[in-house]
């Protein structure tokens, strides 16, 4: 596993996935990228942040979140599931599909390794917050 964290992008678009993977994997991370929506849990163990695009044939982003958080793996700290969207109106409603934020900015590579940076650094320090709270208790 990478420095940076291991990430899961789930989107129809090989160019775009092949895009993203480069970008993020030059940046540090573990990036795993997948058109499929069969057998996609299986990544899902040790990921950090999940990307997901909102339009999937046949389905929507929200549908893809809602299966992949069906299959979580038992005792494992859950990832963090953002929506990766050019749709103003989709990103909007990130939090009432499900998920923990949004990447507003689909195809922007500038744009995307910093917005992951933040995402995970604020998984890091949540996770560090949780480490201090039970410290604290008898």
């Amino acid at each position: 596993m990478s420095q940076g964290g291991r990430i899961l992008v789930v989107d129809d678009s090989e160019i775009v996935l092949m895009r993203i993977r480069v970008e993020l994997s030059s940046a540090g991370y573990d990036v795993v990228t997948t058109t499929q929506l069969v057998g996609t849990a299986r990544h899902l163990r040790g990921c950090d942040l999940v990307i997901v695009d909102f339009f999937m044939p046949g389905l929507d982003g929200g549908a893809v979140l809602r299966s992949l958080k069906a299959a979580l793996p038992a005792g494992e700290r859950p990832p963090l599931f953002y929506l990766y969207t050019t749709d103003a109106g989709a990103g909007a409603r990130y939090a009432e599909l499900g998920f923990d934020g949004v990447f507003g900015r689909k195809g922007d590579l500038l744009a995307l390794t910093p917005q992951v940076q933040a995402a995970l650094r604020i998984r890091k320090l949540s996770g560090l917050s949780r480490a201090r709270d039970k410290e604290r208790k008898p």
